[in-house]
This record gives C-alpha cells, sequence and structure tokens, in this order.
C-alpha cells in the first residue's frame, strides 16, 4: 500500500474509534485536523468549525468552480466534467484533494502582467472568494440541495458553448477584416446566470487576464470584446477604453461599433438621420437621463453628419460626456473647440478651476497646450527670427485658441512642470505666456529681455505686463534696451509683420533708453532717473519733448512738496491747540 492509502486507511479506523465520543469534541476534533491537513484560503465566516466531510466538498467545489470561470471566460470551451460535484466513494471519504488546490491563489496573477499581478495579488483574490459567494450561495449552505440547480445550469451552459463552438470565428489580423461585434446572446440565458458571467467577463476583461504570454492561443482584447460583447457591463468597458487602451483606437472603435448597433432602433436615430442638427440636440434632450455608452453612439452619428458644427455642442452633455470620450472620436482640431466652448460656458470666476478638475491625469495640461499653440496660431516664422529670437511685435498676432492659452498657463502646476510649458511657449512664439511664466519661475532677466525684444513699452505696466520693482532692474533695462535697439530699428524700416507701428506717431511705445528714462522719472522722479543713467555712463540727449515732460515733473514734484508741508504745517497747529 502507499503512504497515503495507509495514512486514509489510519484516519478512517481512527474515526470509527470515536464514534461513541462527545459529538461536539468530535467536531471540534474533526474540523481541527481539517484546517491543518488542507491549505483552503477561502473564508468561510459563516461556518468557523465545519465538518471534515462538508469542508472538502465546499474546498472541491470552489475549487474546481474558480478554475472552470477562468478556463470559460479565457476559451469558451469548457467539459461538463469540471462542474461536477465531488462524489462519494464506496468507503465513505471524499475524493483526495486536486493537485492544482494550492496554486489557485496565483492563477489569476499568472495570467496578469508581471507589474501588476505582483502588487494586486490580494485584492483579486478577495474579489474572486467574493464573486464565487455570490455565485454559489445555496452550495455554500446546503450543498446536496444545489446540485441539481447548478446541473441544471450546466445543461444551459453547455448549450450555449457548443453552439457558439459550433460556429468558425475568422482570425484577426492586420489583412483580414474583423468579425463582427456580438452583441446578442446566440441563446437565451438565465437572468442569474447571466448575471455572474456578466460580472466574471468584465473583471476578466478588466484584468488584461488575456494578455499571458505563455499562452499563444488566448484571445487578445479586441476580439474578446467584439466576440463577448453580449456578456459585458457597457459602462465599465467604456470607462476601461478611456483609462487603459487609449493608444489602441482598434478596441475604441470596436465598443463604438457595438455600441452604434445596440442603439440601432432608437427613434433619435430617425431625427439625426434627417440633418438637422438642431432637432437632433432637441430630440437627445428629451430623452433624458442620460446612459453614457448609448448618448456616445447618438454623438458619433451626430458628429459623422455635422462635423466640428456638431462637437462645438456637446459642452451641454458635460458631465455624462467628458472630453476624453470626446477625443476618441473627433480630430484634434474640433476636440479643441469643444473644449474652448466648454470651458468658456462657465462663468469667469470659475473658469479655471473647472479646467483644473478637467486635468485627468495631469499631463494633459501639456498637451492641451501643445494643441492650441499649434492649430489656428501665427506661423513660427512670423514670431521667431532665423535664430530663435523674439520678431519686432510679434505678440500682438492673434490666438485662435488666447482664451484657453490663457488658462493653462495660469494653472497651479509644479517647477517642473513650469519649466516644460515656458520652454513650449517660446518654441512656437508664444511671447505673452512666455513671459508670465518667466515671471512665475523667478526669471525676470529673461522676461525683460525678451519685452525689450519685442520693443512694446505696455509690456512693462501691469496687469498684463512686467512692472520693474526695484532700481536694479530699471538699469537692467535700460541696458538691454541698447543692445536691442538697433535690430527693432532694422526690422521697423522694413515693416516686419505688415504693422504700421514704424511711423512717428507711435514711437511712444517704443523701448528705448530716453522712454524708459521717462517711466522712471515718473517713479522716483527725473533727478533720480538722471543720476541712474550718470552711474550707467549713457550719454542721453533728451528730446524737446522729453525735456518738457522732465521740467513738469520737477514743478510737479515741488508743488507736491509744498503742498505736504503745508498740510503738515496746518495738522501741527490743530495739535497743539488741542493740547492747549
Amino acid at each position: 500500500m502507499s503512504e497515503e492509502e495507509r495514512l486514509k486507511e489510519f484516519s478512517f479506523v481512527q474515526e470509527e474509534d470515536q464514534v461513541d465520543q462527545d459529538p461536539q469534541n468530535s467536531e471540534r476534533t474533526e474540523a481541527e485536523r481539517s484546517e491543518q491537513g488542507l491549505q483552503f484560503h477561502l473564508p468561510l465566516s459563516f461556518r468557523p468549525k465545519p465538518p471534515r466531510i462538508a469542508l472538502q466538498a465546499v474546498k472541491d467545489s470552489v475549487s474546481s468552480f474558480v478554475k472552470k470561470t477562468t478556463e470559460k471566460i479565457n476559451t469558451l470551451q469548457m467539459n461538463s466534467e469540471l462542474w461536477q460535484r465531488p462524489e462519494f466513494r464506496e468507503g465513505g471519504q471524499a475524493d483526495a484533494t486536486p493537485p492544482y488546490l494550492e496554486e489557485m491563489d496565483n492563477e489569476v496573477c499568472d495570467e496578469m502582467p508581471n507589474t501588476e499581478g505582483r502588487h494586486a495579488g490580494p485584492s483579486i483574490s478577495n474579489k474572486a472568494s467574493y464573486s464565487i459567494k455570490r455565485s454559489l450561495p445555496v452550495h455554500l449552505e446546503n450543498p446536496p440541495e444545489s446540485t441539481k440547480e447548478e446541473e441544471k445550469k450546466d445543461e444551459t451552459l453547455e448549450v450555449v458553448i457548443k453552439e457558439d463552438s459550433t460556429e468558425k470565428h475568422p482570425e484577426v489580423s492586420n489583412e483580414s477584416p474583423a468579425e463582427p461585434v456580438r452583441v446578442v446572446s446566440p441563446k437565451p440565458l438565465l437572468s442569474d446566470l447571466l448575471a455572474n458571467l456578466t460580472q466574471l467577463a468584465t473583471l476578466y476583461t478588466e484584468l488584461s487576464c488575456f494578455r499571458n504570454p505563455e499562452n499563444e492561443q488566448a484571445l487578445g482584447c479586441t476580439t474578446f470584446l467584439r466576440r463577448y460583447f453580449f456578456l459585458l457591463d457597457q459602462e465599465r468597458v467604456r470607462r476601461m477604453c478611456l483609462l487603459c487602451y487609449q493608444e489602441q483606437p482598434e478596441v475604441q472603435s470596436s465598443f463604438a461599433e457595438a455600441m452604434l448597433d445596440l442603439t440601432q432602433s432608437s427613434k433619435v436615430v430617425e431625427v439625426i438621420q434627417r440633418g438637422d442638427l438642431l432637432r437632433s440636440l432637441r430630440s437627445l434632450r428629451e430623452v433624458q437621463p442620460w446612459s453614457a455608452p448609448p448618448l456616445l453612439a447618438h454623438l458619433h452619428r451626430l458628429y459623422e453628419k455635422h462635423g466640428e458644427s456638431a462637437v462645438r455642442s456637446f459642452s451641454q452633455f458635460y458631465p455624462t460626456i467628458t472630453p476624453a470620450d470626446v477625443m476618441t472620436m473627433a480630430q484634434q482640431s474640433h476636440f479643441l473647440a469643444y473644449l474652448d466652448n466648454l470651458v468658456q460656458s462657465q462663468s469667469e470666476e470659475h473658469r479655471l478651476s473647472f479646467l483644473q478638475s478637467l486635468l485627468e491625469p495631469e499631463s494633459l495640461r501639456q498637451d492641451w497646450l501643445e494643441l492650441a499653440l499649434t492649430h489656428d496660431a501665427p506661423q513660427r516664422c512670423d514670431t521667431l527670427t532665423p535664430d530663435g529670437q523674439p520678431r519686432w511685435h510679434s505678440h500682438c498676432f492673434s490666438w485662435g485658441y488666447g482664451r484657453l492659452l490663457s488658462l493653462l498657463i495660469r494653472l497651479p502646476a509644479d517647477l517642473s512642470s513650469k519649466q516644460k510649458m515656458a520652454e513650449t511657449c517660446r518654441s512656437h512664439g508664444y511671447w505673452m505666456g512666455y513671459v508670465h511664466l518667466c515671471c512665475k519661475l523667478q526669471r525676470r532677466t529673461e522676461a525683460f529681455s525678451t519685452i525689450c525684444q519685442l520693443d512694446d513699452v505696455s509690456l512693462l505696466q501691469e496687469p498684463e505686463g512686467v512692472e520693474p520693482q526695484t532700481l536694479d532692474e530699471w538699469k537692467l533695462l535700460i541696458q538691454l534696451s541698447q543692445q536691442c535697439s538697433n535690430v527693432g530699428d532694422s526690422e521697423q524700416v522694413t515693416g516686419m509683420n505688415g504693422s504700421s507701428w514704424s511711423n512717428g506717431s507711435d514711437c511712444g511705445r517704443k523701448i528705448s533708453p530716453e522712454s524708459l528714462t521717462l517711466m522712471l522719472a515718473r517713479t522716483a522722479g527725473p533727478d533720480r532717473a538722471m543720476a541712474v543713467l550718470e552711474e550707467l555712463g549713457v550719454q542721453l540727449a533728451l528730446s524737446p519733448h522729453s525735456q518738457l515732460v522732465c521740467e513738469l515733473l520737477r514743478v510737479t514734484e515741488k508743488r507736491q512738496r509744498a503742498m505736504i508741508q503745508t498740510m503738515l504745517e496746518r495738522c501741527d497747529r490743530f495739535l497743539w491747540s488741542q493740547h492747549a
């Protein structure tokens, strides 16, 4: 006799010897022995002390159910032997422990990617045990009575599987066309069975269990989605496509095709086919409350028929339809129009916070910034010189999505994100954003250098400009203006960018040592401004107009000092009179 059979016979003899003992002690002994001898990991809180035979039956049935479910969802080809319950042998002993029992906890992790399986193993086991408890409540409580019910489910499921296996599914490849999406079950299923299969199939898809490099015959996501869409939860598949399959358009298109097929009989489809956008939108508003998957199908139809004008109207369906949904169906330029309309639909004081709430994940800010800088934007040759420097007055060009750009650069961000945005704005010639970000990064020298090259005094004034705060910054500005004055004059002569600012009527907007001296004179006084020029060694001959302005400033300064002195004397006399 083998060693295992001897152990079984020994345990069987011991059980017969202990029949006359206390039944409570016997049951406790058998439970302890079964817990020590069986590696059973599913928590059974409702039966803390089961007898050996019942525990063995539950263990075998649950193990068979988990293994059977994994294999069925993977290939939907299953033998009826996996659903049979463990029967008792003639000697009264339960069947031996299946050899794969100890490996059941690792089956789900082995089928997942290596990076996800190590961290998500415990939670997956808990989900699997929860699904098993929901699907076999009668079996756990009363195994003998649930046998007939499970056999009935087996027969129904076998019919569906046989029907599905008899059909030939074409292989999905780059050359052959994809198989049609199956949105209806080939055979009717029981409601409870369909609910269990929906939960398991959707979880199987979300966990990407078909990504098993060891199994070459495993179905891909697109094939599985098209073949068994009737088993999947539509809303969870939609979220899965947005989160996990953004770089796989075939998955997105398969989901869209399935929803278009399911909603083909809707009355809204007839209105959309007539071609009136306003009536179509009105009919969609009448079918509230909306569910995202069928609503997405109708918006697909509207976009195919009306293009950008339809996308601009999709903002009214937020938050049921998110920007991520629109990105999957619309062109990039059309998506920008939708996003701009969506943000502008909010009140002005809430636009910045609303745009921040749309950034899931944060990396979308950089993507949207680059999109807005490359669509409906000036040519780079008009905003950048051949050596990458700002062209004269090139900040005055209009940007099609300037309102969206101004919000994107003002969003709260970390240091690295702001630096990346600043370089992106500079490379595209969006100088207003570049100057703003340089100030946020405390790179004021670069901001002043850019302003001097753009040659516009208004950029040194708030609220949009950068105003110098110290005398050192004024000195830096005067030095930079001397370096950039020659380049600005040469561009003005040629009439760069088709502007009319080269005539003398608007010379007050230019940045030059003289204009900066007048600005400093208004802030610190003309005498202090001239002292700064002498300190820098700048030989500046003021024009008659500038000399007149300086004289007026001196007179105004003297009058202000005299007025202040008079008011102080009056206050002093009043206080002394009150004291007396």
